[in-house]
């Protein structure tokens, strides 16, 4: 059996602290790793002198990651530094630790369209559009990012920032450079350049090859492909067809949260004198009153005979027969019966005739501690009617003293107040989100599917909770106010809230909440507002903010459709996106289509003549050798000789105006360029830029006017385009504005629209999804890679004009993690 052998040791950012160790992990042909490994790293082959897997592992970090210069593909690279020592995760006695094979079984990889592939992961790669394999990836920077590389971090190759420029244009700009300066010595040294370049450029024009300014037809339509397709099945999938096969048919529990509950499984009713319980679905002619309270206020001495006392005088109060108190009717029984009890509770108050609250004293703090527990709020919520039956003991007389509320006034003073609240004067926090709830629950306002679950989960997440689960509480208690609902599991918060959203009408929320780009929580320090982006809290704990962009989530169109949920934490399969690869190694050759007109007529022809003049002379003196020799008489030399002269002179006084006609040539209005995206680390001005893509500066290059939060304060004040940043020759003068001190600067340019766009993010991104459609702009996910999970790492996003769509390529299930893939490394500590 094949084996694709991968050491997978993966080293953290020299600037993240927080990586997670290196694993070693040995894929085989479905690219998992084996269950056992009995050798171990110590295991050598027949050759007495081999290394070990580890010796040969710890070789290729040492010189991936020795911080040195070398070379690659002829190319001068500077290597990253090595962090640390890792400490591998692999005993040489006993193969791999359960860390190493508890995530691979979670991240299969080692495979490309179902091609083993023999990679050491160690410096950043790619997948290659070229071929459809990962190499490692080389990224130009800007001088001052490569002097400084050791202090910035990385673990990625780098090199100089290159452009493909003709060598004919390169050598007529280096003639041409020094007359655009001022001074008389400028001027002589660029008549002496002309003179110097005059022929030899002549002569390299007539070469096939070099004479490639009229190349219209090579100008292609589409930018290049991300060749990426994902194999392996996802957790969940919204159609049960793309879920991997059990072998063995589904079948719903009789007790099945996912079902509405008509009726409580039992109550607590008078007969005679006595309050027994009774089963609720046989009584289903008793009106009931569901009793809500916090445990904390009773926890004292004698509370539930208190509990009790008070529930059953409320009941006779409001005339009905029975009353549901969860303490007495949640069963023990079993697990299923307890989560059936527990998570069909928003039917059963849906159910009731009236929600009575009972709160342990008549006092503020009471009210505030009932309204500020998660669970307490979907009952208030889902209470029938429009207002509440709020109760209390009186102290002396013993009598129920009972206060109806109306749900909007609760907003401000049992709901006030949040203790987790995120909101500020610019945002809607819980609070806000808890008032809108209630309008809509009251019939005031009616919220839009897509408005309601980021309503309700910003204003559960709020509240005060217990977590009796991994964490999904939060999930559970949002999923009582949709329609449906599903299973408690041992899955993660995002994976429940995921699914909860693609099992009902959300609108395409989790499609839309891809394209923001969450604004980093504020960290206040001493001396300053400190920007973090290591956010605890989900993208779904986030619906209700805008984004950097100062978007909000009902503005985005979808363009993508979400199909499933992988296995992986905030990781979810896409479809129906475009998907464009990142080039980083150098700038190719500028394919541009160009504007005829009289200029390059006049320098073509002159082009044409001084080569004719040129070789015409020459063939004449070639010809004429025989008659300068002397082996024929009678012929006047000297006549032949001023004719060869004119002829040559003629040709290089032509060939003088070579360079400003290679320029003209290569020059002009630009009608139409091939598509391409380029990016490199660091920033660089605009006019130098160009000069490396183009030759030349004529003003091809302009800044995009709105595609990152860089763009915000400069832009044109009349017209739609950008300008450029006064920072640029000191960009670490705003690190300090950047959203985490982990970001670097990145400078993506599009070939196909000649625009720069700034942006940020912790690594640099080689795939562009396009996920949505806003504000007349697309949002572009730009993305890093990872070879052994084949999952792309959402690293930031920017806005694209609308014609980028149509050029780019259509793709089907693609992974993609909504964290960046440092954030995804350091959760799995």
């Amino acid at each position: 059996m094949a084996t694709a052998s991968i050491s997978n040791l993966s080293p953290q950012n020299a600037y993240d602290p927080g990586a997670p160790p290196m694993e070693a992990i040995n894929l085989n042909q479905t690219g998992r790793p084996p269950q056992s490994n009995s050798d171990g790293a110590a295991r050598r082959s027949w050759w007495p002198w081999s290394k070990t897997i580890q010796e040969k592992v710890e070789r290729n970090l040492s010189s991936q990651f020795s911080g040195k210069k070398g070379f690659k593909n002829f190319r001068r690279v500077y290597r990253p530094i090595r962090p640390h020592q890792h400490q591998p995760t692999s005993d040489p006695e006993h193969g791999p630790t359960k860390e190493a094979a508890d995530n691979s079984n979670e991240e299969p990889g080692g495979e490309v369209f179902h091609q083993p592939s023999h990679k050491f992961d160690d410096v950043a790669v790619y997948l290659s559009p070229t071929n459809s394999v990962p190499k490692r990836l080389v990224v130009q920077a800007s001088g001052r990012v490569l002097s400084n590389r050791q202090d910035i971090g990385g673990d990625w190759i780098r090199t100089k920032v290159r452009g493909n420029v003709p060598l004919v244009l390169k050598i007529a700009e280096w003639s041409l450079n020094p007359l655009s300066r001022d001074g008389i010595l400028h001027k002589i040294d660029g008549a002496l350049r002309l003179l110097l370049v005059a022929v030899p450029l002549q002569i390299m024009l007539a070469i096939p090859g070099t004479n490639n300014w009229n190349n219209d037809s090579d100008v292609t339509d589409s930018y290049t492909d991300h060749p990426g397709y994902h194999w392996d099945w996802p957790k969940y999938a919204v159609n049960y067809l793309d879920m991997a096969p059990t072998g063995k048919a589904e079948t719903s529990a009789l007790l099945d949260v996912r079902r509405r509950s008509m009726r409580p499984r039992k109550l607590i009713a008078k007969k005679g004198d006595e309050w027994v319980v009774v089963d609720g679905v046989k009584e289903a002619g008793l009106q009931y009153v569901f009793i809500s309270y916090a445990w904390g206020q009773f926890a004292s001495s004698g509370g539930n005979d208190k509990i009790r006392r008070m529930a059953e005088k409320i009941t006779q109060m409001e005339g009905c027969a029975a009353y549901w108190l969860d303490a007495r009717l949640v069963s023990k029984a079993s697990a299923g019966d307890t989560d059936y009890d527990v998570y069909t509770m928003c039917d059963i108050v849906r159910g009731a005739a009236r929600v009575a609250v009972m709160l342990g004293s008549n006092t503020i703090e009471a009210r505030e501690n009932w309204g500020q527990r998660m669970w307490t709020l979907p009952e208030g919520l889902l209470a029938p009617g429009e207002r509440l039956l709020f109760c209390h003991e009186d102290e002396t007389s013993g009598e129920i003293v009972a206060e109806h509320i109306h749900k909007i006034e609760m907003t401000a003073t049992f709901w006030a107040k949040a203790p987790n609240d995120h909101g500020d004067e610019f945002e809607e926090g819980g609070s806000a989100a808890t008032r809108i709830l209630a309008e809509h629950f009251s019939g005031l306002v009616t919220l839009s599917r897509l408005e309601l679950l980021p309503a309700a989960i910003t204003a559960l997440n709020a509240k005060l909770r217990t977590e009796f689960t991994n964490g999904s509480d939060l999930a559970y208690a949002v999923m009582g106010l949709l329609h449906y609902r599903i299973q408690r599991n041992r899955d993660t918060l995002f994976q429940n809230l995921a699914r909860l959203s693609l099992s009902n009408d959300s609108d395409g929320l989790v499609e839309r909440m891809i394209c923001l780009l969450p604004k980093p929580q504020r960290r206040i320090s001493a001396n300053a507002v400190e920007m973090a982006t290591d956010q605890p809290r989900t993208m779904f704990e986030a619906l209700s903010e805008s984004d950097q962009y100062e978007t909000r989530l009902h503005h985005i169109t979808p363009l993508c459709q979400v199909v499933g949920v992988a296995h992986e934490d905030e990781t979810v399969i896409l479809d129906t996106c475009r998907a464009t690869h990142i080039r980083w190694k150098d700038f190719p050759q500028a394919v541009v289509q160009r504007n005829y007109g009289i200029k390059k007529l006049v320098a073509t022809l002159f082009v044409a003549a001084g080569l004719w003049w040129l070789t015409f002379g020459v063939q004449l003196a070639i010809y004429y050798i025989p008659y300068w020799a002397g082996l024929v008489e009678h012929v006047k030399v000297r006549l032949i000789a001023w004719l060869v002269c004119g002829f040559l002179f003629i040709g290089v006084l032509l060939s003088a105006f070579s360079p400003f006609s290679v320029r003209r040539l290569f020059g002009g209005t630009v009608l139409k360029s091939s598509p391409n995206l380029v990016a490199f680390e660091g920033v660089m001005r605009i006019a130098a830029l160009e000069k490396t893509i183009f030759g030349n500066c004529t003003g091809r290059l302009t800044y995009a006017p709105s595609a990152t939060p860089f763009s915000r304060d400069f832009r044109h004040p009349q017209e739609r385009r950008g300008t450029e940043p006064t920072w640029i020759d000191d960009p670490d003068s705003i690190r300090h504005l950047l959203p985490s001190p982990r970001h670097q600067i990145f400078t993506l340019v599009d070939m196909g629209e000649l625009s720069v766009s700034i942006f940020s993010a912790e690594r640099p991104p080689t795939v562009v999804l396009l996920c949505g459609r806003e504000g007349g702009m697309l949002r572009a996910v730009l993305c890093s890679w990872r070879f052994e999970s084949d999952c792309l790492y959402k690293e930031t996003v920017v806005r694209m004009p609308s014609r980028v769509y149509e050029a780019a390529t259509a793709k089907g299930w693609l992974k993609l993690c909504l964290q960046t893939q440092n954030q995804a490394r350091r959760t799995k500590l």
